[in-house]
C-alpha cells in the first residue's frame, strides 16, 4: 500500500491552486524519493488492462465482457483499446473516457444547473431562495468572495477555537465538494449565500490538516495525462470562473515529477470500435459528467446509451434500480448482446432536499 504524507496548509490564508500545484509537485518527488527501491513506473491504465487480460488467460477464456464504472469504466476503455479481440461486449456507468480523466469544467456546471432547476421548484426551499434561484445564489457567493475574505471563528473536535480565513478558490472547492449529494447542495449553497459559514468553515479546518494520499492515484493519472487539445479546453472554460481548475492543475503541473510514462495521444484518444458497449449515464453526475457518454458514444458503431435523468454518480444497477424492466434488458444484453428492450431515457426519483438548518430570513 504505497501512501504519501502531505502537510497541513495554514489556516491564516485562503486556500490556493497554485499553491495546492507547488504542493503536489514537492509530495510528488518526496514520495518518488522514499521509494527509490520500488519500481513505480509500472503504475499505469496499460499495465492495469494487461492485468485484466492476463487473469483471462489464466481463467482459459477465449473472449470475456467488461462492467465498471467510473474509474472502472476507464479501466475498461484501456482494456478495449489494448485487447480488442478479447472482449465481447461491456456495460459502463458513470464514464471516464481515455481523455477525460479531468472533468471540463462547464459540463461539471451543467450538472448543476439541471440539479438547480429541479430545487428551485421545491416548496421547502422556496422560502430561502434569493433573486435567480440556487444559480443567483452561486453568482452572488462568487462576487462576494471576489471582493474578498471572510474569517471564521469555529470549534474543532477536541473543542479548541480556531480561526480559518476563507476566499474565492475555498468557495469553488465548496461548490465542488457537496455536488454529488444531490439532496444536500442546495442546503449547503443556501447557507452560503445567507452567510451560515459555520459547517462549511469546519469542513476547510479538517480538510487543511496534514493526511496522506494513496499514490496509485496520481502515478496513473499522471500516465494517461491529457491531449494539448483537450488541456486548452480545460484552461479555457468559461466555467473556471465558478469551479476553478482544482480538478486538473496540480496533476497535470505534476505530472513530469511521477515516473510512469506518458501514454500518449495515440492511446488515449477515442477512435471507432466495433465491440457493443452500453454506456449508463446520469445527467446529475458532478463526477463524471454525462457529455462524457454523449462525446463518445459516436466512436462506438455497435453502441448504445442510456442517460438517467436525476441520476448521479453511480453503478448501472444502482442508476436503473427504479426501472425493473431496463435492469432486465441490460442484465439480457450483457449476457447475449441481445438490445432490445433497452431503453435511450429514463427518469430517477426526485430526491427529497435537505432544508438549512435555520429558519427562513423574513421577505
Amino acid at each position: 500500500r504505497l501512501t504519501a504524507a502531505y502537510p497541513a496548509s495554514p489556516l491564516d490564508r485562503p486556500a490556493s491552486i497554485d499553491d495546492d500545484a507547488q504542493a503536489m509537485r514537492e509530495l510528488a518527488r518526496a514520495a518518488v524519493a522514499a521509494n527509490a527501491d520500488k519500481d513505480l513506473s509500472g503504475y499505469t491504465i496499460a499495465e492495469f488492462a494487461a492485468d485484466v487480460d492476463e487473469l483471462r488467460q489464466a481463467l482459459g477464456y477465449e473472449r470475456i465482457s467488461l462492467f465498471g464504472g467510473s474509474f472502472g469504466s476507464q479501466w475498461s476503455l484501456a482494456t478495449m483499446r489494448l485487447y480488442p479481440q478479447r472482449i465481447a461486449r461491456a456495460v459502463l456507468s458513470g464514464v471516464e473516457p481515455l481523455d477525460n480523466g479531468y472533468d471540463m469544467p462547464s459540463h461539471v456546471f451543467a450538472a448543476l444547473q439541471r440539479l438547480s432547476f429541479e430545487a428551485d421548484r421545491d416548496p421547502a426551499l422556496a422560502p430561502y431562495l434569493p433573486p435567480g434561484g440556487l444559480m443567483g445564489a452561486v453568482r452572488a457567493l462568487r462576487q462576494r468572495f471576489a471582493a474578498g475574505t471572510v474569517r471564521v471563528r469555529v470549534r474543532d473536535a477536541q473543542g479548541r477555537e480556531q480561526s480559518v480565513t476563507l476566499g474565492a478558490q475555498d468557495l469553488q472547492l465548496a461548490l465542488l465538494a457537496h455536488a454529488d449529494d444531490a439532496g444536500q447542495w442546495p442546503a449547503l449553497i443556501l447557507s452560503l449565500y445567507h452567510r451560515h459559514y459555520d459547517v462549511w468553515a469546519r469542513e476547510v479546518v479538517d480538510q487543511r490538516a496534514a493526511g496522506e494520499i494513496k499514490l496509485i492515484g496520481p502515478l496513473a493519472d499522471s500516465s494517461l495525462g491529457v491531449s494539448a487539445a483537450r488541456e486548452y479546453r480545460l484552461r479555457s472554460d468559461p466555467a473556471l470562473a465558478y469551479l476553478g481548475a482544482w480538478n486538473f492543475a496540480s496533476n497535470i503541473a505534476s505530472a513530469p515529477d511521477w515516473p510512469t510514462p506518458d501514454l500518449g495521444d495515440a492511446f488515449r484518444l477515442p477512435r471507432a470500435s466495433d465491440i457493443p458497449v452500453l454506456f449508463v449515464h446520469g445527467d446529475w453526475d458532478t463526477s463524471t459528467p454525462v457529455e462524457n457518454t454523449r462525446e463518445l458514444l459516436p466512436y462506438f458503431r455497435n453502441g448504445r446509451a442510456i442517460v438517467v435523468h436525476r441520476g448521479g454518480h453511480d453503478g448501472a444497477f444502482y442508476l436503473l434500480r427504479d426501472a425493473p424492466q431496463a435492469k432486465k434488458a441490460v442484465y439480457e444484453f450483457l449476457r447475449s448482446g441481445r438490445d432490445e428492450g433497452l431503453p435511450v431515457e429514463i427518469d430517477a426519483p426526485l430526491p427529497k432536499f435537505e432544508v438549512p438548518d435555520f429558519a427562513p430570513p423574513p421577505r
